[in-house]
C-alpha cells in the first residue's frame, strides 16, 4: 500500500510540475506577477501628419509618383475635420491608386514605416525649415505658450520664394511679377534657405536646363490647403516650360503632442544586493497635517520575508524601523540567492530549452518568450527530461557552428544582416531591397520563385592547379604548414580513416569530414606588407589550436614584395611616411624564426597577437608596423614564454628562410594569385564602419583581404570574423565534389597524398569543372551591371531602354541554329585605338566560329563626352558616333562589312584623326548609308545619350587607362594594362567565356522547365537568360556592392523548425495576392541565450507575421552550462501594425510591457537603444535602479516614461596632410533650423579620429571652431580623388532620420602650420595661465577705488552686496565631477555636495553624467544650486561604435568615470577632481585643486594598508597585479584629480580606450573597470600619489588614521557586508546632520511646489485662466490609453 501510496505521489508531482511549466510558458494567459511594468519612449519633437509621412516614403521610392500623389490627395475636402482612421485610410487607398500592378506590394511597406514613424523626422526638418523661414522674412505668424512649450502657428496657406522674394498673395504669382525686382544679397543665414537639399522635392521636367540656369522657385505650403491648389498649377506650369526650377516644402504646424517611438529595448537585470540595499525612503509616505507635513515614516509592506513579517514588527518597535527596513532588505538578498539552481541542475539547460521550443505549437513565439523570461522559466525547464537525439544533432551542428563563436546569424535570401545594430527601419528597408530584387528578376518571364532561387544557389567552383613547380620545390618548398592531421596530437580523437558509408550519402553529416586525413587542403596567401594579415592570423590560429578545430590541413603562402598599390597612398610624402616601417620579409622572418624555435605555433602566433596590441596602442592609424611596435612584441614573446629565440637583430638577419620566401614569392607570380589593383572574389571591400547618409557622402575603408583556397578552389568570405563559418561551408562543398572521384577510384579511402592527385586529375576537365594553370583578374574578379531594373528614376530607365534595347547584333552565319546563350557587349570608346582593337579581334573569332553560341553588339562610351566638336568647329569622335547608329542599319550591315571597316582604321589609324565630319566616315566603311539620313543627323544626340545610360545607368566609365570593357551576360570584364595584344587578352578571355557558358547552359534548363514561363523558343530564352544574369549578377554576385555580403550554409546543417505565419486579417490585399509565391525566407541560427536574440527574435517574427516570410530556425544552444546563462528579462517594443479605437483615434501605440517578473525580485532597469540615440526618463515616479514591484502596494503598473532627446552624429575625421587623426581638434554643430538653437561641440579623438555631436531633426552646420583650432587646420571637401584639396568653409548635415551612421570628415593642414601641434603644447598653456593670472591681479588692483566707492561684490536682488560673492569671483572655480544612479545613490550625492560646498570657500561646479539621473533628481538641482550658491552642469557622451560594449549597467557606469574624461567636458576646464557618490567630504578642496601632481595628468590616493584585517582582500600585494605593479601603489577610484590638459595632450584617454579594448575582451579581466584600468596603466599613464589623508575608508584604514581624514568614503567591507546607510550614520558624525538638511531643503521644494499648485487650481476658476501642471504638462503629450496610468 505504502508503495502504491508514494507511486501516486509521485504522478501527482509530475503532474503539477507540467502544469506549472505550461502556466510558465504561456505568456498571454497567465501572468506570474499580477504587476507589470510598462515603458514608453517619445520623441523630443511633435506629431508629424501620416500623410506628410506617406507623401515621404513614396517620395523615396519613386519622385514621379510622389508628385502624382500630392496633386491627388489636395483633391480630397478638407473642410471637416477628419479623423486619425479617415486620414490613415485616405493615405494607404490613394497610395494603391498611383501605385501600378507590379509595384501594390509598396502599401504594405507603407503601412509599416508609417507605424514605424520612418519618416517623421524628415517632416520634422521641413517644419523647421519653414519655422525658420518665418523667423528670417517675418512672415505673419504667431505664437502660443502650451505645457510651458511656445508653439509657432502660421496663419496662412503657404509663401513663395525665390532668392530674397516673399511671395504671400496667389495673385502675384505670375510670369510678370514672378521674376522682377529679385534682389540678391549677399546673406550666409538667408542662403542656407534658398539652396536645395538631397532631400527637397524638385518637380521633373523634361526640358534640358543645363545649358543656361534657371531660378530656384521654393513653394513652403500645407499640401491640403487652398493655397498650395491655385499655386502648384502655376509653377508646374512654369517648370515644364523650363523657366524655373520648382522645389516644394511643407508648410507642417507644431503640435505640442510627442510621437511614441519603437525599436528599443529594456533589461531587468536581476540585483545582487550582496552589499548594497534600496533607500529606505524610497517607499516613504508623506504625512500631512493641516496643509504642514510631519515626521515622514517608513511604510514596510505587510508581506513575510524568510519568515518576518516585518510590517508586524515595525508597528511594535517603531524606534527599530531604519534597523528593520535594512534586515528586510538583507534577507530578500539572501533569499534571491536560494532560487538560483545547482550546477548538475544547470548542465543541460540549453538543450532542454530548445527541446521546450521545438516541441511547442508556435516554436518562434516560444523562443521569443524563453530567451525573455529565462530567469522565471529556468527552474521548470531545467526539470524537462533531455531528449538525447536532440542533444546529438544540436552537438553535430556545432561542428560547423560552434556557439562560443557564432551566437546567431540571419541570412534573407542569403543576404548576410549585420544583427549588432540592427533596427526595425533598417530591417524593413533590407527587405524592401531583397524583395524588389527578387520580384524584378521574376517578373522579366514571369518566372517561379523556386527557380529565380535556384539560378541565384547555383555554384561554379573554379580550381586552380596550385602546385610548386619543379623548379621552385628544388628552391625549398613554399608552403608553410600549420598542423597535419594525420600525424598531430590534438587531432587523435577524430575518426583515423574515411569510411566508405560516407560516401554514399547524399548529404554530407557534419561529423562526416572530421577525419584524420588531409583530404582538404587550404592555402592562404599572406601578403605581409598587408596589414590585413596581422588580422587574420588570430582566426587562422584559432582553426589550429583553439576549441574550433577545422577539418583541414592548412598551409601558408608568404608575398613578402613590396606592393605600393595595396593599402599605401599615392602621394608625394608616402614614401617619408612609411621609411620608418619594417619590411614584410623582415616581419615573416621573425614569425618564421619563433614558428621554427622550441615555440612552434604557439609562439609564433603570441607574436602576432602581441604586434596587434601594441599597433592599436601606439600607431593605430599607420598603415605598417614600426621597429618600436616590433620590438615590444618580441620581447613580449620572450617574457611570456621565453624560448630558444637568441634576439631580434638574430631573427631579422636569419637566412634560413630566405629560399622559402623567394619560392613562396616565385609560385605567387607564376599563378596571380595576388592581385592589387581590385579586390577578388574571396575578398570584398569591407567598410570600418557601414556608410552614412547624414550628409549624403559616404565613407568607406576598403580592405583587400587575403585569397583563400580549398584544394585550389577560391574560397569567398565576407570578412574576417566570419572566416571559419565560410571556410567550413566551403569543406562541405569540396567533400561533396571529392565523391565522386572516389567512386572513380582516382582517390582512395585508405590512400596518401590526396592534394596533388586532386589538383593533377584530368577528372575536372573531362566533367566540365573549370580548372586553369592560374588565376588571373579577368577569372577571379566578379562585377556584373544590369541591363534592366526597377529603376525608380523613370526617366532614366526610359532613356537606357532606348540605348538598350533592339541593339545590332552579330552572331555566326554559319550556325542559324544557335542558342546565343551568351550576349557580349563591347562599351568603350571607339576612337581609341586598344577599344578598336578588341573589337576587331572578337569579330574576327566569331566570324570564324571560334565564340560559339555567342553573340557581339558594340556601344558607345566616350572617354570624354564634352568634345564631340573641337574649337575649330570640327566634329570629334567620329567612329563612337557611326557606333552609336549602326543599330538603325541592322538590315544592310553584316560582320564582314564591319570587319573590313575596322581594319581599314586600324591599319592605320590617322585615317580616324583626320576625319573631321560623320561623311568622311561612311564614305571610308562603303556602307549603303545616306549622309543626310535622319540617324546621321542625330548621331551626336544618340552618342551622348549612349554615354549618359553607360555612365549613369550601368556604372561603366571608360578612361585612358582602360578605355573600354565588356559584359558578358551583364558580368563586366576589363581589360588589363598588361596584355601585350589582343589576341593574348582574348586568350584569356575565351576561358571566362567557358565558365559563363556552363552557368548559361545550367540556366537555360533551369528557364525551360519553369512551370510559369510560357514562351520557350531559343530566341525568347536566349535573351530573357542574358537579363536574368545580369539581374542575378547585379543583385547577388557583385563585389562591386561591397556594402551587401552573401553567405550560404551548409546542407548538412540540420533545421530545428519552421515557422510559417498565417496572414492576419489586417494583410493587405497586395500581400495576400503573392502568399502562393513569396519570393522571400529568413533563415535564422540563434543562441536563445545570447542577449542580441532576445530583440532579434521579435523583430523577425513580427515582420514574419506582417509580410508572410518563413523563416527557417536553427537553434544553437551550449551544449553544456555551468552557470545561469541569462540573469536578465528582456521587453522588446516594435509594433508594424496601427490599429483605432471606437473613436477613430490611433491607439495602442507601441508600448514596453514586461509580465511574469517576480514580484519579491529586486530588478534594475536599462535600456537598450539604438547606438544614435541619447534619451532621458521624464517620468519615473519610482526607483528605476531598484524596482521591486511588491512595494507598488495597491499599484499594478510601475511606468516609466523616456524622451529621446538628442539623434547624435557620429564621425571620423582625417587629417589629409599627415594622413592621421586631427586628435584635439575643435568642432561646432551650429543650427540652422532645427528646434534646439544651441550650438553643440566637441573634439575628436586620436582613436580613428573619433567625434560625436548632439543634434535634432533639421539642418546643422558642422565647422571647426575658431581659435587655435581654425588657426592650424581647414575643412576640406571630402572627394579624396581630386589633386588639390578643395577648402570648404563648413559642412551642411541634415538629420532626417532616426538613425545616424557614421560620417566622414576631412581637414587640412593650412600653409605654415604642417608641424604645429593643434593642441596648445603644455608649457605653452601654462605660460598663458601665468600671463592670465597677473593681467586678473593687476585688475584687480587697478579697480580697487571703484570698487570702494561702489560697495564691491554684486548686488543681490535687494540691493544689498554680497561679500561672499565678491570674495569668491575673484578664486578660480574649482569643477567637481560624480556619477550616480538609483535614489539611494542620488541621497549620497546631495550629502556629498553639501559637505563640499560647506567646506570649500572658492566656486564651485558639479558635473554630473546625465544618462542615469533620475527626474525627480533633475528636478532638484537646480532649487539647490540656487539655495546654495554653486553651479551645475549635466553631461553626457555616447558609448562610441568602436569600443568594445559594457553589459552591465553597473560596468557602464565605471566606464564613464574613466574613459571619456578627456571628451566630456569643455576645453576650457582646465582640471576635475572626481568625488565618490557616497563620500563626505570635510575639508576645503581648494587644496587639492592646486596640488603640484609633478608631471602627472592623474592623481589618486592610494589604498590604505593600516587595517590588518582585510589584508587577505589585498589582492594587489600577490600574484599577477604585485608582478605587474613592480612596487608601485595601488590606488582607489573613489577620488582622485585629473589635469585634463596634461591628460589631453599626453592622449592618455586614447590610451586608455585602446587598452581597455583590449582587455575587455577577456570577461574576467577589469573586475573593478574604474579601479584596475588606471592602474593597470599607470606605466605609460602615469598617477601622481596623493597624501593618504585625502580619503578614508573604514574598510582599509585603521580607526586612528581617521582622524586626519579629509574625506571618508564609504567603501564596502567583504568582511561584514554592512549596508551602505548603516555604515553612513555609524562612521561619519555628520553624515546625519548633511542627511536631514538635505531632506528638510527637500520637503521645503515640495511645499513650495504644493502652494504653487494650489495657486494655479484657483487661477484654473477664474476667466481666460491657463493652469499648469507639471504631471499633466507631461501627460498631455502621452496617447489616452497611457493617462489612467498615472
Amino acid at each position: 500500500m505504502a508503495r502504491i501510496l508514494k507511486f501516486f505521489v509521485f504522478l501527482l508531482i509530475v503532474f503539477i510540475s507540467n502544469v506549472l511549466l505550461l502556466v510558465e510558458a504561456n505568456e498571454g494567459e497567465n501572468s506570474f506577477s499580477s504587476k507589470s511594468i510598462q515603458l514608453s519612449l517619445v520623441s523630443n519633437w511633435g506629431e508629424t501628419p501620416s500623410y506628410l509621412e506617406a507623401a515621404e516614403f513614396l517620395h523615396n521610392q519613386d519622385k514621379s509618383l510622389f508628385w502624382k500623389f500630392i496633386e491627388e490627395f489636395n483633391k480630397i475636402d478638407f473642410s471637416t475635420n477628419y479623423s486619425d482612421k479617415i486620414y490613415y485610410e485616405s493615405t494607404i487607398s490613394l497610395m494603391k491608386s498611383v501605385l501600378s500592378s507590379n509595384t501594390q506590394f509598396l502599401s504594405e511597406f507603407l503601412s509599416i514605416d508609417l507605424a514605424m514613424r520612418t519618416y517623421s523626422p524628415r517632416v520634422e526638418t521641413y517644419r523647421q525649415l519653414a519655422i525658420s523661414n518665418m523667423k528670417l522674412n517675418n512672415i505673419q505668424h504667431s505664437t502660443t505658450t502650451t505645457n510651458n512649450k511656445t508653439i509657432t502657428l502660421f496663419n496662412g496657406g503657404g509663401w513663395v520664394q525665390i532668392k530674397n522674394k516673399i511671395i504671400t498673395d496667389v495673385n502675384e504669382i505670375n510670369e510678370s511679377s514672378l521674376f522682377k525686382d529679385v534682389v540678391v544679397e549677399d546673406n550666409e543665414e538667408q542662403n542656407e534657405f534658398i539652396r536645395l537639399y538631397d532631400f527637397d522635392h524638385i518637380f521633373p521636367t523634361l526640358v534640358n536646363t543645363a545649358s543656361s540656369p534657371i531660378p530656384i522657385v521654393i513653394l513652403y505650403a500645407d499640401i491640403k490647403s487652398e493655397f498650395f491648389k491655385l499655386v502648384h498649377p502655376k509653377l508646374k506650369q512654369f517648370s515644364q516650360m523650363g523657366k524655373i526650377k520648382y522645389c516644394l516644402r511643407y508648410v507642417v504646424q507644431e503640435s505640442n503632442q510627442k510621437l511614441n517611438l519603437q525599436g528599443y529595448g529594456y533589461e531587468l537585470s536581476i540585483k545582487n544586493l550582496e552589499y548594497k540595499v534600496m533607500d529606505d525612503s524610497a517607499i516613504k509616505k508623506d504625512i500631512i497635517i493641516d496643509g504642514v507635513k510631519s515626521k515622514t515614516i517608513i511604510n514596510i509592506p505587510n508581506e513575510d520575508v524568510q519568515g518576518f513579517n516585518f510590517h508586524k514588527l515595525q508597528k511594535r518597535k517603531p524606534e527599530l524601523t531604519s534597523k528593520l527596513s535594512t534586515f528586510r532588505s538583507y534577507l530578500m538578498a539572501k533569499s534571491q540567492e536560494a532560487k538560483e539552481l545547482k550546477v548538475w541542475e544547470l548542465k543541460d539547460l540549453g538543450i532542454q530549452s530548445a527541446q521546450k521550443i521545438i516541441q511547442s505549437g508556435d516554436p518562434l513565439r516560444s523562443l521569443e518568450y524563453i530567451s525573455q523570461k529565462f530567469p522565471t522559466l529556468s527552474n521548470s525547464l531545467s526539470k524537462i527530461t533531455l531528449n538525447e537525439s536532440l542533444k546529438s544533432v544540436i552537438e553535430s551542428n556545432q561542428r560547423i557552428i560552434p556557439s562560443t563563436t557564432i551566437d546567431q546569424t540571419l541570412l534573407l535570401n542569403g543576404r548576410l544582416i549585420d544583427t549588432n545594430e540592427l533596427s526595425p527601419i533598417e530591417l524593413s528597408r533590407i527587405i524592401l531591397e531583397e524583395y524588389e530584387h527578387s520580384t524584378t528578376i521574376q517578373q522579366q518571364g514571369p518566372l517561379s520563385s523556386k527557380t529565380v532561387q535556384d539560378i541565384i544557389s547555383a555554384q561554379l567552383p573554379i580550381r586552380i592547379q596550385l602546385l610548386p613547380t619543379k623548379e621552385e620545390l628544388e628552391l625549398n618548398d613554399p608552403f608553410v604548414s600549420l598542423n597535419n592531421l594525420e600525424l598531430d596530437y590534438i587531432y587523435r580523437q577524430w575518426e583515423p580513416k574515411l569510411q566508405s558509408s560516407v560516401l554514399d550519402k547524399n548529404i554530407t553529416q557534419p561529423q562526416d569530414i572530421f577525419i584524420r586525413k588531409n583530404l582538404l587542403t587550404t592555402v592562404i596567401v599572406l601578403d605581409w606588407n598587408n596589414i590585413n594579415t596581422f588580422e587574420i592570423l588570430p582566426e587562422i590560429q584559432e582553426m589550429v589550436q583553439g576549441n574550433s578545430l577545422i577539418p583541414t590541413r592548412i598551409q601558408l603562402l608568404f608575398n613578402t614584395k613590396s606592393n605600393n598599390n595595396n593599402n599605401n597612398k599615392n602621394n608625394n610624402d608616402q614614401n617619408s611616411q612609411t621609411s620608418n616601417l619594417i619590411q614584410g620579409k623582415d616581419l615573416a622572418k621573425v614569425f618564421l624564426t619563433i614558428k621554427n624555435s622550441n615555440l612552434g605555433n604557439r609562439g609564433a602566433f603570441f607574436f602576432i597577437t602581441a604586434l596587434n596590441y601594441f599597433k592599436k596602442m601606439y600607431i593605430p592609424n599607420e598603415v605598417g608596423i614600426t621597429r618600436s611596435v616590433l620590438s615590444s612584441s618580441f620581447q613580449a614573446v620572450l617574457q611570456q614564454m621565453g624560448g630558444s629565440v637568441r634576439s631580434l637583430q638574430h631573427a631579422l638577419t636569419n637566412t634560413d628562410f630566405d629560399n622559402l620566401l623567394e619560392s613562396s614569392n616565385q609560385l605567387i607570380e607564376r599563378l596571380e594569385l595576388f592581385d592589387s589593383s581590385s579586390s577578388s572574389s574571396s575578398s570584398p571591400s569591407t567598410a570600418t564602419k557601414t556608410t552614412t547618409t547624414t550628409t549624403t557622402t559616404t565613407t568607406t575603408t576598403t580592405k583587400i583581404l587575403p585569397k583563400i583556397f580549398v584544394n585550389g578552389v577560391q574560397v569567398k568570405y565576407s570578412n574576417i570574423d566570419q572566416l571559419s563559418f565560410d571556410l567550413l561551408v566551403s569543406l562541405y562543398d569540396e567533400f561533396d565534389r571529392l565523391k565522386p572521384l572516389f567512386k572513380e577510384s582516382i582517390l582512395s579511402t585508405t590512400g596518401s597524398q590526396f592534394y596533388e592527385t586532386i589538383l593533377t586529375s584530368s577528372f575536372w576537365e573531362e566533367n566540365n569543372f573549370p580548372f586553369f594553370k592560374k588565376l588571373n583578374s579577368i577569372i577571379s574578379n566578379e562585377k556584373y551591371s544590369h541591363l534592366i531594373t526597377n529603376s525608380k528614376n523613370r526617366n532614366q530607365e526610359v532613356d537606357a531602354q532606348n540605348v538598350l534595347k533592339n541593339l545590332l547584333y552579330f552572331r555566326n552565319n554559319e550556325n542559324k541554329d544557335e542558342q546565343n546563350l551568351l550576349n557580349l557587349i563591347v562599351i568603350g570608346d571607339f576612337d581609341h585605338y586598344n577599344t578598336r582593337d578588341i573589337s576587331l579581334e572578337l569579330l574576327r573569332q566569331l566570324e570564324r566560329g571560334d565564340l560559339k553560341n555567342c553573340k557581339l553588339t558594340f556601344i558607345s562610351n566616350p572617354i570624354d563626352i564634352n568634345s564631340v566638336v573641337n574649337t575649330a568647329g570640327n566634329e570629334n569622335q567620329i567612329f563612337g558616333k557611326l557606333i552609336s547608329i549602326l543599330k538603325h542599319y541592322g538590315k544592310i550591315l553584316t560582320p564582314q562589312l564591319v570587319i573590313e571597316l575596322f581594319e581599314k582604321v586600324q591599319s592605320d589609324p590617322t585615317i580616324i584623326d583626320s576625319f573631321k565630319t560623320m561623311k568622311q566616315i561612311i564614305e571610308l566603311s562603303g556602307f549603303d548609308i545616306a549622309t543626310n539620313d535622319i540617324w546621321v543627323a542625330q548621331s551626336v544626340n544618340l552618342f551622348k545619350q549612349s554615354s549618359k545610360v553607360c555612365k549613369q545607368y550601368l556604372g561603366i566609365q571608360s578612361t585612358n587607362k582602360s578605355p573600354l570593357s565588356i559584359l558578358v551576360n551583364g558580368r563586366i570584364i576589363t581589360p588589363p594594362q598588361s596584355y601585350d595584344d589582343a589576341p593574348s587578352f582574348i586568350q584569356d578571355f575565351k576561358l571566362l567565356l567557358e565558365i559563363e557558358m556552363i552557368k548559361a547552359k545550367k540556366t537555360f534548363e533551369l528557364l525551360n522547365s519553369d512551370p510559369i514561363l510560357k514562351d520557350k523558343s531559343n530566341l525568347k530564352i536566349s535573351d530573357l537568360l542574358n537579363k536574368v544574369h545580369s539581374l542575378v549578377g547585379y543583385y547577388y554576385n557583385n563585389q562591386l556592392d561591397s556594402k551587401v555580403l552573401r553567405k550560404r550554409i551548409p546542407n548538412s546543417l540540420s533545421i530545428s523548425f519552421n515557422h510559417k505565419p498565417t496572414l492576419s486579417s489586417s494583410s493587405s490585399s497586395s500581400s495576400s495576392s503573392s502568399s502562393n509565391d513569396v519570393p522571400l525566407k529568413f533563415l535564422m541560427i540563434i543562441n536563445p541565450f545570447n542577449k542580441v536574440s532576445q530583440k532579434l527574435v521579435p523583430m523577425v517574427r513580427e515582420f514574419s507575421n506582417k509580410l508572410n516570410i518563413p523563416v527557417d530556425v536553427i537553434l544553437n544552444p551550449p551544449v553544456s552550462l555551468s552557470e545561469l546563462p541569462l540573469k536578465t528579462y528582456y521587453t522588446y517594443v516594435i509594433k508594424l501594425s496601427s490599429e483605432f479605437n471606437n473613436e477613430n483615434v490611433l491607439y495602442n501605440q507601441p508600448l514596453g510591457i514586461a509580465t511574469d517578473i517576480p514580484e519579491d525580485r529586486v530588478v534594475t532597469l536599462a535600456l537598450d537603444i539604438p547606438s544614435s540615440w541619447l534619451v532621458q526618463p521624464i517620468i519615473a515616479k519610482y526607483d528605476l535602479d531598484n524596482i521591486r514591484l511588491k512595494d507598488l502596494g495597491d499599484e499594478q503598473v510601475l511606468t516609466a516614461v523616456y524622451e529621446l532627446e538628442n539623434i547624435v552624429l557620429e564621425g571620423s575625421a582625417n587629417d589629409m596632410t599627415t594622413d592621421n587623426a586631427p586628435a584635439g581638434l575643435e568642432l561646432l554643430l551650429n543650427p540652422i533650423s532645427t528646434q534646439n538653437n544651441k550650438t553643440q561641440d566637441t573634439i575628436v579623438m586620436n582613436n580613428f579620429g573619433y567625434y560625436q555631436l548632439k543634434s535634432n531633426p533639421g539642418i546643422w552646420k558642422l565647422t571647426i571652431a575658431p581659435g587655435r583650432s581654425s588657426d592650424i587646420m581647414d575643412m576640406v571637401d571630402n572627394q579624396k580623388e581630386k589633386e588639390t584639396f578643395v577648402i570648404v568653409p563648413h559642412r551642411l548635415v541634415v538629420i532626417d532620420s532616426l538613425y545616424q551612421s557614421l560620417s566622414s570628415l576631412s581637414v587640412v593642414r593650412k600653409a605654415g602650420q604642417e608641424l604645429r601641434p593643434i593642441l596648445q603644447p603644455i608649457d605653452e598653456y601654462e605660460k598663458q595661465k601665468e600671463q592670465e593670472k597677473e593681467q586678473k591681479l593687476k585688475q584687480n588692483s587697478s579697480g580697487f577705488f571703484s570698487n570702494l566707492f561702489s560697495g564691491g561684490g554684486s548686488k543681490n536682488s535687494d540691493g544689498t552686496v554680497d561679500g561672499v560673492t565678491q570674495k569668491k569671483s575673484n578664486l578660480d572655480t574649482i569643477h567637481i565631477f560624480s556619477v550616480a544612479s538609483g535614489h539611494l545613490y542620488e541621497r549620497f550625492l546631495k550629502i556629498m555636495m553639501l559637505s563640499v560646498v560647506k567646506n570649500t570657500e572658492s566656486p564651485i561646479k558639479f558635473w554630473f553624467l546625465k544618462n542615469y539621473l533620475s527626474p525627480a533628481f533633475k528636478e532638484f538641482i537646480p532649487e539647490m544650486a540656487k539655495e546654495y550658491g554653486f553651479q551645475y552642469e549635466l553631461v553626457t557622451y555616447k558609448w562610441p561604435w568602436w569600443l568594445r560594449k559594457q553589459t552591465e549597467k553597473q560596468r557602464i557606469i565605471w566606464s564613464y568615470k574613466i574613459l571619456f574624461l578627456d571628451v566630456l567636458f569643455p576645453l576650457d576646464v582646465p582640471k576635475i577632481i572626481f568625488v565618490d557618490a557616497d563620500q563626505v567630504v570635510r575639508t576645503d578642496l581648494k587644496e587639492l585643486w592646486d596640488m603640484d601632481l609633478h608631471g602627472a595628468s592623474l592623481g589618486y590616493t592610494p589604498f590604505c594598508d593600516s587595517n590588518k584585517d582585510t589584508e587577505g582582500f589585498r589582492f594587489w600585494k600577490s600574484g599577477y597585479w604585485r608582478q605587474h605593479l613592480a612596487g608601485r601603489s595601488y590606488h582607489i577610484s573613489a577620488l582622485y584629480v585629473v589635469d585634463l590638459v596634461r591628460f589631453r595632450r599626453l592622449a592618455a584617454g586614447d590610451q586608455l580606450r585602446a587598452t581597455y579594448d583590449q582587455l575587455s575582451r577577456d570577461p574576467n579581466s577589469l573586475a573593478n573597470l574604474d579601479q584596475d584600468l588606471p592602474n593597470y596603466l599607470q606605466h605609460y599613464v602615469r598617477i601622481h600619489s596623493l597624501p593618504q589623508e585625502w580619503l578614508w575608508c573604514e574598510t582599509w584604514c585603521d580607526q586612528e588614521s581617521k582622524s586626519k581624514a579629509k574625506t571618508i568614503d564609504l567603501c564596502n567591507n567583504p568582511l561584514t557586508k554592512t549596508p551602505k546607510l548603516e555604515n553612513a550614520v555609524r562612521i561619519i558624525d555628520e553624515w546625519t546632520t548633511l542627511d536631514n538638511e538635505a531632506k528638510e531643503f527637500e520637503l521645503k521644494i515640495d511645499q513650495s511646489k504644493h502652494h504653487r499648485q494650489i495657486e494655479l487650481d484657483h487661477q484654473n476658476q477664474l476667466p481666460n485662466s491657463k493652469p499648469i501642471e507639471n504631471i499633466d504638462d507631461i501627460l498631455s503629450n502621452l496617447a489616452e490609453s497611457q493617462k489612467d496610468l498615472f
